[in-house]
């Protein structure tokens, strides 16, 4: 038997609603995927594959429990009820072994042999997460793409983190990330948002991915479920905006503060230079105090959205081990340039 200790081992986390369609292809190719590894040289083996069933809508729990049983990499989860794609990766996450562990969707528009990529990306740039950024446009909808890509830029510029730009489900994960991550993950907190607690190391490579949904009726998210997405990235942060808004009131407060005073000064110095009486007073109090209430407002909610990051657990520090990627060697290099894909 193969010494864990002398291989890169690696756990796949796929969460579970609507899949009967998709999952029996998937864990064929998952197979394959694991067969290639366990013939080649590279010092990398698939030791696991973990199916969360969030109470799925079709068959796809029976499905799976079938496939499981002349499988024993494979194992199900069952979640007592839906909670959602987040939570239920998590899930799967607090239950993976693997050094690394990379989440797949359903519907088999993540190729296991991608995976190949990520962890060459994550261990040669000295990564602890690493998306799959697609090639191209993924979805079949212009609106979906365009959407999806203008929705991450404003909420990367909402919570002043470039990296949200490139948040994704296909992604692979260190060990130590994912499960102190899976931990963490407490009702409504977005799953990458997590991450990006525990680590600042986190990168993308391309591969090529497109959503075998493209022609049907129906997608993963409908507008409502893409409008909480966004909502829960852009909660579990600190917002910028907050930020933002305090220092502008601080401003608007401090000059017509100063606007009053000269005010002041210019009707007891030379009152003949202020031809209507009331509207200077009038509009400078109003600016000052409506300034000075964004103000307060602004420092209110700021801690507020720190006591809500703190109530969702962020901790204050992290430990990771990083030793065990010297055993991606340059012949795993050589090897996975002819892998085939």
């Amino acid at each position: 038997m193969e010494n864990r200790d002398d291989v890169i081992s690696i756990s796949f986390v796929t969460p579970v609603y609507r899949g009967e369609e998709y999952l029996s292809a998937l864990v064929e190719r998952e197979e394959a995927f694991r067969a290639h590894l366990e013939a080649s040289p590279l010092a990398i083996r698939l030791i696991e594959s973990i199916f969360v069933c969030d109470d799925p809508v079709d068959g796809s729990a029976a499905l799976l429990s079938s496939l499981a049983v002349k499988r024993p990499w494979m194992t199900v989860l069952y979640l007592a009820k839906n909670v959602g794609q987040h939570a239920a990766t998590a899930a799967g996450m607090l239950h993976a072994s693997g050094d690394w562990v990379a989440t797949l969707d359903e519907d088999g528009q993540h190729d296991p042999f991608r995976i190949l990529d990520l962890v060459q990306s994550a261990i040669e740039g000295g990564l602890d997460v690493c998306y799959a950024r697609p090639r191209g446009a993924v979805h079949g909808d212009w609106w979906r793409n365009v959407s999806s890509r203008w929705a991450k830029r404003i909420a990367a510029f909402l919570v002043n983190d470039p990296h949200v730009r490139i948040f994704n489900s296909f992604r692979l994960v260190r060990g130590e990330i994912a499960r102190a991550a899976g931990a963490l993950a407490s009702y409504d907190l977005y799953l990458d948002v997590a991450f990006r607690w525990l680590t600042d190391r986190v990168g993308s490579t391309v591969v090529d991915s497109r959503d075998p949904r493209v022609g049907t009726r129906h997608s993963g998210y409908s507008l409502r479920s893409l409008v909480s997405h966004f909502r829960r990235m852009v909660m579990s942060y600190q917002l910028r905006i907050l930020n933002l808004v305090t220092f502008g009131g601080l401003l608007t407060a401090v000059f017509f503060g100063l606007v009053g005073v000269s005010a002041v000064l210019v009707k007891l110095l030379a009152p003949a230079r202020i031809p209507v009486q009331g509207w200077t007073s009038t509009i400078v109090t109003i600016a000052f105090f409506g300034g000075l209430t964004v103000f307060l407002l602004g420092i209110i909610l700021d801690r507020l959205s720190l006591t809500l990051t703190r109530s969702q657990g962020r901790p204050a520090f992290f430990l990771v081990d990083r030793s065990r990627d010297g055993l991606w060697s340059k012949e795993a290099r050589d090897e996975l340039s002819v892998s085939p894909r």
